[in-house]
């Protein structure tokens, strides 16, 4: 989710199409209705949706909290069906946020009494042009994965998928680990003024390479963070007897889960170098229940295959995605 930022949107005349359907933007009390239909759309379809019930359904969210969230933080739009004499009725909502080159779907849901009729096409079409009405470059969103017809929608519409794999250790954590390189890889502990600084440019060497389309986005938004104090710790990389860092290490600690995360010189992604740095961080991290690597980009996951089924990591899928739309 963006930052917060009350939309101004220039006026844009209603959409009435031949099937009597209607897009405008959402009067305030409209947004109670809205997020109804919300907790009846989600529940069963959308995984994350599912693990937020508990804490969703409490009525302060429900009747206060979530309406006027989506109310001030965003650009609501209902489209409205009209059908021979019914009261007009709100087939689907859709809620949008501006950031610099970016409009973000904050949300959108064809409400499940009208699915089925294509009108999901329709506030996309919405967004996008909103996007070039705000003079945006990119349309964005997020999705749950286990939702797959939506995942199916985003991509038809030509949205593309961000890096969203990781490496899992799929070996019980007391075997034998996978073995050390002593000599050949270094990590330097960093103090966090350094890491920041280390962690930025080998963020930025990764994105523009691996994802050249969408890195203006990342660099943009969703810059990576450093482990919160207390919760893991940051390295430079060295090989042999380099003495110019090669790459950025983080070691996320969440009480015996573990999670390596790696941005690296491209000239070093998928080489038996990369392969020796995988075998020290495994067994610098034994004795964790669960443990997990992941590098900064598609391409560079992609290029670590090679070696990793040899070292008991198998590939698993965050839990939601990025996706991203160019608009030319």
């Amino acid at each position: 989710m963006l930052p917060w930022k009350k939309p101004k949107s220039p006026a844009a005349p209603p959409d009435e199409t031949k099937d009597g359907a209607e897009l405008r933007l959402l009067r305030l009390p409209e947004h109670w209705q809205a997020v109804g239909h919300m907790y009846r759309n989600y529940p069963g379809v959308d995984s994350n949706f599912d693990q937020m019930l508990g804490t969703l359904r409490k009525p302060f969210l429900r009747w206060l909290g979530m309406p006027l969230y989506f109310w001030l933080m965003n650009e609501g739009w209902g489209l409205w069906l009209y059908e021979g004499k019914k009261t007009p009725q709100l087939a689907g909502q859709l809620y949008l946020q501006y950031r610099k080159m970016v409009a973000h779907i904050n949300d959108i849901e064809v409400n499940k009494a009208f699915q089925g009729r294509k009108f999901s096409y329709k506030l996309l079409e919405l967004a996008e042009k909103q996007a070039r009405l705000h003079r945006k470059k990119y349309l964005t969103l997020a999705v749950t994965l286990s939702n797959s017809r939506a995942v199916g929608l985003y991509r038809k519409t030509g949205f593309q998928d961000q890096h969203h794999h990781y490496f899992y250790l799929s070996r019980p954590w007391w075997s034998e680990p996978a073995g050390e390189a002593p000599g050949e890889v270094r990590l330097v502990p960093l103090k966090r003024a350094a890491a920041q600084r280390n962690l930025t440019r080998f963020f930025r060497l990764e994105t523009r390479e691996g994802e050249p389309l969408a890195a203006p986005v990342w660099e943009a938004l969703y810059p990576p963070e450093l482990p919160h104090r207390g919760e893991g710790f940051s390295f430079a990389l060295y090989f042999g007897d380099k003495t110019v860092p090669q790459g950025h290490v983080d070691f996320f600690d969440w009480t015996g889960r573990g999670r390596w995360r790696i941005y690296l010189d491209p000239a070093l992604w998928a080489t038996p170098l990369e392969k020796l740095l995988f075998m020290a961080l495994l067994h610098q991290s034994r004795g964790y229940s669960q443990l997990s690597l992941m590098v900064g980009s598609t391409p560079h996951h992609q290029g670590a295959r090679s070696f990793t089924r040899g070292l008991g990591l198998v590939e698993r899928d965050t839990e939601r995605m990025l996706m991203i739309k160019p608009l030319g």
